[in-house]
């Protein structure tokens, strides 16, 4: 148990990067779409391609990055030791994004639109509290606090690109 707790704790920034950036991404464009179009099919379609790409990007952003830090450090002939390689945060990160996008996609399979987006951001809404929580757990602070955070963080963001989509659809 304390190894898998080790484990975890080692990928905590790439689990965190991944997952919160799927949710509130996607949480953002559903609730954008749904509020621009009403139609289910259009937000499910848009929100999947939406998971792919952004998870694929991400993956290859944390690749790129971890492995331009590892460089810069190497440069300055700092001994650092790195538990994640470049490739191993890029698969983490890849497959937190994607998890973390799917979630606010789910509801839309299974009511209707409106439904759906209340649903879709009381689940991220859960999730993000809980990884916020389980992060000070893992690190410092308190877990409520924050949970709390990540979770207004999140929310703030997605409501931003409900209000796009929603002025967007009277717009268009």
């Amino acid at each position: 148990m304390k190894k898998q707790v080790s484990g975890v704790a080692s990928h905590l920034r790439d689990i965190i990067l991944g997952g919160q950036d799927g949710i509130v991404n996607v949480l953002g464009l559903v609730l954008g779409v749904a509020s621009a179009t009403n139609d289910p099919k259009i937000v499910i379609i848009a929100g999947l391609a939406s998971t792919f790409a952004e998870s694929i990007s991400m993956g290859a952003v944390a690749y790129t990055s971890s492995e331009a830090e590892a460089d810069f450090y190497k440069s300055q002939k700092r001994k650092k030791l790195f538990s994640n390689s470049p490739l191993n945060s890029a698969i983490v990160v890849l497959l937190a994004s994607f998890i973390g996008s799917v979630i606010p996609i789910i509801p839309f399979f299974l009511v209707p639109v409106k439904t759906a987006m209340v649903a879709a951001l009381i689940s991220c809404s859960v999730v993000l509290f809980i990884t916020g929580a389980f992060k000070a757990r893992l690190t410092v602070g308190t877990w409520w606090r924050s949970g709390l955070q990540m979770t207004l963080i999140g929310i703030i963001s997605a409501i931003a690109g409900y209000l796009i989509g929603h002025f967007l659809g009277i717009l268009l």
